[in-house]
């Protein structure tokens, strides 16, 4: 063997030994997505949907870890303990992130330095409810009679984005009402159509039962636009708060440290997934509208909302620990 063949050979071998092995696609195993809700209820439904859909693009097991308690600090907890890898994600609730860090003395984690935005996946407005035979056929209805007496609103406790969404409207509007905080949709509603509330405040997928059986009727909704699922239900905005609109919102996050190429996979994969018309309608029926945002529009909500949730937390002097 001549010597420039020896030397083609092993030049040809060290290029082979040397080169970079190739990245294996991602994912290569089971992803997990950890919850704060427990089984069963609209945001676990949703997730539960999404994960099967990526599951089925992806080819691997997307496991739903549902975490509940401690108003999401457990769920954000095992969240920011978790290898950043992109094999653990969270589906966070926007409050967890916009309001609960300002109501409490302290937090195991720094929601901003320890998690990092992959995607907003869905926003749902909440909805003013009355019993069907209430007096108030309209927002302003409402809004006039609190003018004129003491009313009594019904919502879920106090420091949740229901309460704040609803001092946010009564700021706008110029109105008071008595806040009654309930630890259920059932409690509250059951106090509504009871005549022990004015109105209520809750979201579409809560309120469905009742609203279908036309024990109540919403009057007014918070989205921008009307929401598909209630079509006949204006919005704030046309009732007279113009401009006024609020959609608190569900959103994928991962560990700080978290490789961006994993990031943009899950990113690029939740979009598309979210842009089937089935699955959209999917969301509706929730009382959800799906977005499927890019990681720096997270971010920027995330921003927007604590700049304005800090403040009127402050305001309000809301301090649950």
């Amino acid at each position: 063997m001549t010597k420039h063949r020896l030397a083609t050979i092993a030049a040809s071998l060290l290029c082979l030994f040397s080169a970079p092995a190739a990245q294996a696609a991602y994912p290569e195993k089971p992803v997990k997505i950890i919850v704060a809700n427990p089984p069963g209820g609209p945001v676990d439904v949703m997730l539960r949907v999404l994960a099967t859909r990526l599951s089925e693009v992806w080819k691997q097991p997307v496991i739903v870890d549902n975490k509940p308690g401690g108003a999401g600090i457990i769920s954000t907890s095992a969240l920011v303990k978790a290898e950043p890898d992109g094999y653990t994600l969270g589906m966070v609730v926007a409050s967890s992130i916009t309001i609960m860090p300002f109501t409490v003395s302290s937090l195991p984690y720094d929601p901003l330095k320890d998690l990092k935005p992959v995607s907003l996946v869905a926003r749902t407005p909440f909805i003013y409810i009355v019993a069907n035979d209430s007096p108030f056929k309209t927002w302003q209805d409402f809004v006039e009679a609190s003018k004129q007496r003491d009313l009594t609103i019904g919502s879920y406790a106090i420091g949740t984005a229901f309460n704040l969404i609803w001092e946010q409207t009564a700021r706008q509007a110029g109105i008071k009402a008595v806040y009654a905080p309930a630890n259920a949709a059932a409690k509250t509603q059951g106090d509504l159509v009871g005549g022990q509330l004015d109105i209520a405040f809750e979201a579409p997928s809560s309120a469905k039962g009742m609203l279908d059986s036309g024990r109540i009727r919403a009057i007014a909704i918070t989205s921008p636009e009307r929401f598909p699922g209630l079509p006949d239900t204006p919005t704030l905005s046309e009732s007279g708060l113009t401009g006024f609109s609020s959609q608190p919102w569900f959103g994928l996050m991962a560990p700080a440290g978290t490789p961006d190429a994993a990031i943009d996979t899950i990113q690029k994969t939740v979009a598309e997934v979210l842009k089937e018309p089935a699955l959209q309608k999917q969301l509706e029926t929730w009382g959800m509208v799906a977005v499927g945002s890019t990681p720096a529009e997270l971010a920027k909500t995330i921003t927007e909302d604590r700049a304005v949730m800090e403040p009127l937390v402050k305001e309000l002097g809301i301090k649950l620990q």
